[in-house]
């Protein structure tokens, strides 16, 4: 009976020294991964603390964000007949631009910025502005990167403003309008320091927005030759992909280091308070607490923390490399960096949807520079140029294919397009709308394009 029980015993002793052994070389191969992805981010010239990125505080004098907080805090506590007064509003600035709304909700909007809280968050609006820099504060050091509203509440809020002033124009009264336009790209330029990705994503729609906005305008309110000048002097620096990557380095330096060194009981609470706003009920509904106690088994954790750093560093590479469909290439390295483990997952905020808004709002750009240049050369000229290389302008590059933007003279104006995300030429085909709710559907392929025609006006795609 004892030599039985001394056998038990040794070969419990046995499996538990595996298990030890085990235990040791996974952790021990996870740390070397980690070890290994650090180096890596050092070696590309990464920067490997958060004071490189976190921008220095400014005087409230020069800041623009509290005005933003304040003006998009207006709107957003006052009700509307769907969600707040900000959305509602925003939604029916974005229709009218687009020429989507009827006559009764034209007058409707026009007696929404009469209201005097509307006016007085358009006042803060204009104010901010004027002021040069934006920094909002946030609390650094507990890991808050994201932004102080929804990336979608000052793009609207700035909407409501542009077709303000487009009515204005339409009216007879274009000198204003272009004065907005132009003022709405120094949010972008105040925007660029910020290091969260939610700022970044919104500070790429407000570009494509205002570029849209000119499209439009110049079917109603032709710009000057000193009104185009100055546009063109602010849309050629815009283009950057350095404040997508600054973000990046950002949330790995801020969100991502605070993240991976929590307790087990602080990282818990912090999955939950990072539930979607309105499913907070839900926390965690997908992980439960012994699924939770797996993920963050040591080997484990560690092996998702070097997966995280290597899905941050593809992440950078991403942004700096030339477009690839999604799936492919880069994004899909990416992707396969970012998936293998959910909490990497759930601690990257990056997504590479953001590489192909960005490539959106440069065709955007470069499309509305081309066309601002096509017409001052016409008002100069008399006529159109056979190509874009006469207007003298760099950059006019269709980010899709690296190539020069698509262009031809039609016979009450011009065309100019982008191949788009397909990266095929479709011949300067619009977008049609999708006309069924079969979600099988698909969109005719199609170009991103501006077509201006002195007949009809401008066409462009509604964003």
């Amino acid at each position: 009976m004892q030599r039985r029980s001394k056998r038990i015993l040794i070969g419990m002793g046995v499996v538990v020294g595996l298990l030890v052994a085990v235990y040791g070389i996974a952790l021990a191969r996870s740390h070397g991964r980690l070890r290994r992805a650090y180096e890596d981010l050092k070696q590309a010239g990464r920067p490997m603390t958060a004071a490189k990125v976190v921008p220095e505080p400014i005087p409230d004098a020069r800041n623009a964000a509290p005005l933003y907080q304040q003006a998009v805090a207006t709107l957003k506590g006052l009700p509307a007949p769907k969600k707040d007064l900000l959305e509602y509003a925003g939604r029916l600035a974005y229709g009218l631009l687009a020429h989507d709304l009827d006559a009764n909700q034209v007058s409707e909007f026009e007696q929404l910025i009469q209201r005097e809280e509307v006016a007085s968050a358009l006042a803060l609006l204009e104010e901010a502005m004027q002021r040069p820099e934006c920094r909002f504060d946030r609390d650094y050091k507990a890991g808050r990167i994201d932004g102080p509203f929804g990336f979608h509440d000052l793009r609207r809020l700035a909407a409501i403003a542009r077709a303000r002033v487009y009515r204005q124009a339409k009216a007879g009264d274009g000198t204003a309008a272009w004065e907005v336009v132009r003022r709405q790209f120094r949010i972008a330029d105040a925007l660029a320091p910020d290091p969260s990705m939610d700022t970044q994503f919104a500070r790429l729609c407000l570009i494509r927005d205002c570029c849209y906005t000119i499209q439009t305008l110049c079917a109603v309110a032709p710009p000057d030759a000193d009104t185009c000048r100055k546009i063109q002097d602010i849309l050629k620096d815009l283009d950057g992909v350095e404040p997508l990557v600054r973000a990046v380095d950002a949330e790995r330096l801020v969100r991502g280091e605070w993240f991976f060194r929590l307790s087990n009981d602080e990282l818990y609470k912090a999955m939950q308070d990072d539930q979607p706003v309105g499913n907070e009920d839900n926390a965690l509904e997908t992980i439960n607490r012994a699924m939770f106690r797996i993920v963050t088994f040591r080997p484990l954790f560690v092996a998702a923390h070097a997966a995280y750093l290597r899905a941050m560093h593809k992440a950078v590479e991403m942004f700096e490399s030339p477009y690839v469909p999604r799936d492919t290439g880069i994004r899909k390295e990416f992707n396969d960096a970012r998936g293998k483990h959910f909490l990497t997952h759930w601690a990257t905020h990056v997504n590479d949807f953001f590489k192909g808004v960005h490539c959106d709002m440069v065709a955007r750009l470069h499309m509305t520079r081309a066309g601002l240049g096509l017409l001052e050369y016409r008002t100069e000229h008399d006529a159109l140029p056979q190509t874009l290389d006469d207007l003298k302008l760099e950059k006019l590059i269709d980010p899709y294919v690296e190539q020069p933007l698509r262009y031809r003279v039609e016979p009450d104006g011009f065309l100019v397009y982008s191949v788009g995300e397909d990266m095929q030429d479709n011949g300067g085909a619009a977008r049609q709308r999708k006309r069924s709710d079969d979600p099988r559907s698909k969109v005719p392929d199609h170009d991103l394009l501006w077509r201006f025609s002195d007949a009809e006006g401008s066409t462009t795609e509604n964003i």
